[in-house]
């Protein structure tokens, strides 16, 4: 590949991170514009790539042919909302879902139609959909190198120390105490700290021990401070940042779902480990720990956390009784759902007399919503895209491999494991950011469990996959 090439698709790949950085800013894209914008930017870099690969092809796309069942799922995913949103003839509606021609009739409607009750507000969640997988696509074909690696995931990671930041700045200069970013809503800003404060934490828990030759005295000491004022005292340091920050936005789902996550992710990559392995990292993650350690000693926050979840009264919550009644819809739209992006316009036909004088525009729970919108066949599509991706990671990690790549697996299945629990008590999916961010860490570990990797070396000195 010449120089000109070479500078093309670096300059490609700068894009795609200033996409990622600017995603969070205006309000976490959850705005028409914001998303709108979103949308076309994507265009713009499949469009890039797709020229590139054809005048200029440095991508090897071989690892494709290993990862095709996780493709065809996500791409029927995809798809599959674009279909709710097709005009079919009367007696097809009718068959595939009674409900929906009923209600087309009672509303004088076309009776023939297609099956979303709203087909615009189903080819905008479709075309959110579109740009979702076209970071999932970015995310494979361009993190072809482990500085690229690297690179991503040091910019990811800014991106949450500069929420941390807006926090602070509108915390003093205005008489809004909530932690919330850039974000409408201190959960959604939860929801993004969970995606990437588990990239800083994975690094730390697979990076070699650099102290072990070093038994007595002084040089034990003077190995461990190399350690703390390294890569690893750094990545602890963020580690303990980010989590203040997310114990401070009081989101109970959130910090609950994290430390769900963690012993999910630790009983599953648990087998396999070599005890070498485990000697590799023990050093390192137990200074961490005493770090971890002194911040929930300190109270930064937690107190008010733990009222908040000793003060939880579900059946007093409106969220419980959306939930309850929404499932009235999954019972009406059993298959193939209401429609994408329906739920505010089907809901308030279903809506409880004890919350009717609230407005919900999503379920507070996005597994909920996913079944009301796109019924069994959409939601399971989904479900089984994100379980294959899983399921390589996991396979990958119970290697015992002690590398970034390992560490990477690591560290994006606890970030979505993490943020689908914390979907069922929420709407972060709905949140294009973290739908976004989601898709580029599915992505990324999809990637990294493909690679074969080098020999092992100390900190993040491999230079190539």
């Amino acid at each position: 590949m010449n120089d000109f090439s070479h500078t093309l698709w670096n300059r490609l790949f700068h894009a795609y991170l200033l996409l990622l950085i600017w995603l969070p800013l205006p309000l976490g894209s959850n705005r028409a514009w914001a998303w709108s914008l979103m949308e076309g930017a994507v265009l713009l870099l499949l469009t890039a790539w797709l020229l590139l690969q054809w005048r200029h092809p440095s991508t090897d796309l071989s690892f494709l042919q290993s990862i095709k069942p996780s493709l065809w799922l996500f791409l029927a995913a995809l798809i599959y909302p674009f279909l709710q949103a097709i005009s079919l003839p009367e007696v097809v509606v009718s068959l595939l879902s009674p409900q929906s021609a009923a209600i087309r009739h009672l509303a004088q409607m076309d009776p023939g139609g297609p099956l979303s009750l709203d087909a615009h507000a189903t080819l905008v969640e479709w075309l959110k959909g579109v740009a979702y997988g076209g970071l999932f696509w970015l995310t494979l074909v361009l993190i072809n190198s482990q500085q690229r690696l690297q690179t991503l995931l040091w910019v990811l990671l800014a991106n949450g120390v500069v929420q941390v930041c807006i926090s602070l700045l509108l915390i003093s200069t205005s008489d809004n105490t909530d932690v919330r970013g850039s974000f409408v809503n201190r959960n959604h800003l939860a929801g993004f700290l969970e995606l990437v404060l588990p990239l800083a934490i994975g690094l730390l828990r697979y990076m070699p021990s650099r102290s072990g030759s070093a038994r007595h005295g002084w040089d034990r000491a003077h190995a461990v401070l190399r350690l703390v004022t390294g890569s690893f005292g750094v990545l602890a340091g963020l580690s303990i940042i980010l989590w203040t920050t997310l114990i401070l936005t009081q989101s109970r789902a959130g910090n609950a779902s994290l430390l769900l996550a963690f012993l999910v992710v630790f009983l599953f990559s648990r087998a396999d480990r070599g005890e070498q392995k485990e000697r590799s990292y023990r050093s390192p993650i137990r200074i961490f720990l005493v770090f971890l350690l002194l911040l929930l000693g300190s109270g930064a926050g937690l107190e008010i956390l733990l009222g908040r979840f000793l003060d939880t009264n579900l059946l007093q919550e409106g969220r419980m009784a959306v939930l309850l009644t929404g499932k009235e819809i999954i019972r009406d739209f059993p298959l193939f759902g209401s429609g994408s992006g329906t739920f505010a316009y089907i809901y308030p036909h279903y809506q409880h007399p004890s919350i009717a004088q609230h407005f919900f525009d999503h379920a507070h729970n996005d597994h909920l919503e996913l079944l009301a919108d796109r019924g069994l066949i959409g939601y399971s599509l989904l479900a089984l895209t994100v379980l294959t991706v899983w399921f390589r990671t996991v396979r990958y990690i119970r290697l015992g491999k002690n590398t970034l790549f390992a560490a990477t697996c690591y560290a994006t299945l606890l970030s979505t494991i993490s943020l689908t629990f914390h979907g069922l008590l929420d709407f972060n999916f709905h949140i294009p950011v973290n739908a976004a961010y989601f898709s580029v860490l599915l992505g990324l570990g999809l990637r990294c469990s493909r690679i074969e990797s080098p020999p092992p070396q100390a900190g993040f000195d491999q230079k190539s996959m």
